[in-house]
């Protein structure tokens, strides 16, 4: 049966949802109870961001951090970034507050122009064309009088009309090029609508009008951020050597593609986060990065590096068009709070703090490639994540934190740590301590039952005392354990692990050896005097060592190792611990 549906948009949002629920979950009621648990309380704020786009049924939380002790031009400043990914926020502040104390961040705005094309196609002579274009130039800018009228008393508007032929890419194609000044504003919507404007007013029997669009490669909309300092200040255990290493990062993200596009994706996790928060289009600045990042025909790095005459210099050159009024960034409560953190910056300050921020996150991620590596913290700022996952309590997430300050984080290392916390810890049998070995041995009788095995209570004392005469050499066994099995599973006896029920060498018999002792009280004595046997043994011959029957040849800590085990499995078939 088709799950097509129409007049999908006529319907209300409670019937949009009954429909979406009934015919892609398997348990409508949960998914219906996740959508909603995202409403916000306040209906009115709710209707708000049901407007924002088309076919709403809840929103979508993303994260909102903050990065404080940015210092940008000698004004301080808390930059808001929204971002899911971790380490982020973290690696922004701190790489702030490190250049806070070196001058912080020197930023300049480049140019602020943005592009708008009409693109058509005109198969006449080239000369008819720009003669044409010429005598309507004027009425061109005549045509957007009452678009541009608000924007050219705030400075802005139409900067340029060009007529540029595209036709040995193409045949018969040309373009409008338009260059716009749009202040404070995105200026997309403003943008489009001279256009539109400008392209009815140009078209003729003989120009054929494709589409009229602004474009997202704004390489004259461009902002600049530096940080320098001596190479002595740079606050690592060798600056000259880290210096040089990061300079060579960087060199290699300007030759290297590969590694360029990682490189730059580091800057946008900066950008893009303080993009969200103020409710620009990312889509666009990405787009108008990385075409940037291709200007010369290979993609290359958008940040760059000097370490001449002992100053270390780190700077970023970025197209960035945003705005601070209009669309989402007038419409969005939180959009609107982040600017007013920001102090209510211009489009211009706002593009500086961007760079700022972008600048930041790159310095973070090269400082760690070049020396820890860039899993060492970024996984210590994903472990939060990883325990949350986990389903980690509180208490735990604090004693694995503890545990991680000082160790490597990785999800499998995090994923076994937790579980061991939480499996039951294992209470080893200290098989030295006469006096424990004898009260829990002495506990049992010829009727105890045992959880599991067909040993009796005096059979299993027996057989503990059996094992402990190959350690003493008085039980000689005719049994070889190669060293590739030894290789394997001695180190098993390192391990936290317990022996399986049912491990068995195969020099033991299927059936329980017969008794040997008349009481159990005997055959305690017996199993009290050969460990005394086995550790006086040892103390004797400390370098000596004597084959197991499964694990192959032990030292005396290594016989240790499996006597605890062994000990602690078998108090455990009788139910002594």
């Amino acid at each position: 049966m088709t799950k097509n549906i129409s007049g999908f948009s006529k319907l209300s949002k409670e019937e949009k949802i009954d429909w979406l629920s009934n015919n892609f979950f398997q348990n409508p009621t949960d998914a219906v109870n996740i959508i909603k648990q995202y409403w916000n309380e306040n209906q009115a704020l709710q209707n708000l961001h049901d407007d924002f786009i088309e076919n709403t049924i809840t929103n979508f939380y993303m994260p909102f951090g903050i990065a404080p002790n940015f210092l940008i031009n000698g004004k301080e400043y808390v930059v808001p970034m929204v971002t899911e990914e971790s380490s982020v926020v973290a690696a922004a502040s701190l790489v702030a507050k490190f250049w806070s104390t070196k001058g912080g961040f020197k930023t300049t705005v480049l140019g602020t122009k943005k592009i708008g094309q009409v693109h058509f196609m005109f198969a006449g002579k080239k000369a008819d064309l720009e003669k044409y274009f010429q005598e309507n130039k004027t009425e061109l800018f005549a045509a957007t009088a009452s678009i541009t009228k608000n924007m050219e008393k705030r400075g802005g508007g139409i900067l340029d009309i060009e007529l540029i032929d595209k036709t040995d890419k193409l045949a018969n194609y040309y373009q409008l090029h338009i260059t716009f000044e749009t202040k404070d504003s995105m200026g997309a919507n403003f943008i489009n609508s001279c256009l539109e404007a400008i392209a009815n007013k140009f078209r003729n029997d003989e120009i054929e009008i494709v589409m009229s669009i602004l474009s997202n490669f704004v390489p004259e909309c461009l902002v600049r951020a530096e940080v320098s300092c001596k190479i002595e200040d740079l606050g690592v255990e060798n600056p000259q050597k880290f210096a040089e290493k990061f300079y060579q990062a960087v060199k290699i993200a300007e030759i290297e593609p590969y590694r360029a596009v990682t490189h730059n994706k580091g800057i946008m996790n900066g950008i893009d986060a303080v993009v969200l928060a103020t409710g620009n289009d990312f889509r666009a600045i990405e787009a108008g990065a990385h075409a940037f990042a291709s200007r010369s025909g290979k993609y290359t790095s958008l940040s760059h590096c000097t370490i001449d005459n002992g100053i270390f210099t780190f700077w970023i050159e970025i197209p960035l068009a945003v705005g601070t009024v209009g669309g989402l960034t007038s419409l969005h409560p939180m959009a609107k709070m982040s600017l007013e953190m920001m102090q209510n910056p211009t489009a211009k300050e706002l593009m500086q703090i961007m760079a700022a921020a972008g600048l930041a996150q790159n310095f973070a991620a090269l400082r760690a490639l070049t020396t820890k590596g860039i899993q060492h913290g970024h996984m210590k700022m994903h472990l939060q994540n990883i325990l949350n996952q986990l389903g980690a309590t509180k208490n735990e997430k604090n004693t694995l934190i503890e545990f991680f300050k000082n160790q490597t984080v990785s999800h499998a290392a995090v994923v076994s740590k937790f579980n061991e916390l939480r499996t039951p810890k294992i209470t080893w049998v200290d098989f030295l301590d006469e006096s424990f070995i004898r009260q829990k041995l002495e506990s049992l009788s010829l009727d105890s039952k045992p959880i599991f095995g067909l040993m009796n209570a005096q059979q299993m004392i027996e057989h503990l005392s059996a094992i402990t005469k190959i350690a003493n050499g008085n039980w000689q066994v005719d049994v070889f354990v190669s060293d590739e099995k030894s290789a394997t599973r001695k180190p098993f006896l390192d391990t936290e692990n317990e022996l399986e029920i049912g491990f068995k060498p195969n020099l033991l018999a299927e059936e329980p050896n017969p008794l040997q002792f008349e009481s159990i009280e005997k055959a305690i004595d017996d199993l009290i005097f050969q460990v005394q046997l086995f550790v006086s043994n040892f103390n004797e011959n400390p370098t000596k060592t004597v084959v197991h029957p499964f694990f192959g040849e032990l030292d005396f800590d290594y016989w240790k190792k499996f006597q605890t085990k062994h000990f602690t499995h078998h108090f455990k078939q009788f139910g002594l611990i």
